[in-house]
């Protein structure tokens, strides 16, 4: 038998495997492979849908990361008005005592709580208002630069007032690692495309 288009029979004549051939669409033989990689014949060939993975969990994410800057809005708004409120309360106090020698005035001590727990206020309320932005953004695969940042900032500010610092500690990490998924970074380079975020999850499955 050669490996030309035509075959010779016993009696020495050729038949041309093509459309005349009976015997040349053989339904039992393995599927001849383009360069594509699908398989050639009648049937059309769908490719496997891609696999959300990670990327189902991003909106989970920017919701969790909504939450928590909600609770650090109350903790920051909290520190604020312990900052203006606890001085004033404890002024007349310390007035009435007599301080060390060569302590601070009454006064000073008054601007130091003031700095102290306001300071602290401005700060958590600044990793609060991040968390939020960047979870609102997030939740439509936007801004993912601005999501690594908010949760970075979470995790130091909440270190710093020692307030939910293990859910913040919790969600920096599993952000990072759905921020550093390749699937996830080519999702929100979808949706920096246009895309909608029901048009990138169908993509994903």
């Amino acid at each position: 038998m050669s490996t030309d288009d035509s075959q010779k029979d016993p009696f020495g004549q050729e038949t041309p495997l093509g459309e005349d051939n009976p015997f040349g669409d053989n339904p039992y033989a393995s599927p001849d492979l383009g360069s594509a990689g699908a398989p050639v014949g009648p049937m059309p060939y769908y490719p496997p849908p891609a696999s959300r993975g990670m990327v189902k969990h991003v909106p989970v994410l920017a919701i969790l990361m909504i939450v928590q800057g909600a609770l650090e809005v109350l903790m920051g708004l909290g520190l604020i008005g312990m900052g203006a409120f606890f001085p004033m309360m404890m002024q007349g106090e310390m007035a009435q005592q007599a301080g060390p020698p060569g302590g601070p005035p009454p006064e000073a001590m008054t601007w130091v709580l003031l700095a102290i727990y306001g300071g602290m206020g401005v700060v958590v309320l600044i990793g609060a208002v991040l968390h939020i932005f960047a979870g609102i953004r997030n939740y439509k695969f936007r801004g993912r630069v601005l999501g690594f940042v908010a949760l970075i900032a979470g995790m130091v500010t909440t270190l710093m007032t020692c307030y939910c610092a293990p859910t913040a500690i919790a969600l920096g990490v599993y952000g990072l690692i759905c921020f550093l998924n390749p699937e996830v970074t080519h999702a929100f380079a979808m949706a920096k495309a246009g895309k909608k975020k029901d048009e990138i999850l169908a993509t994903f499955g």
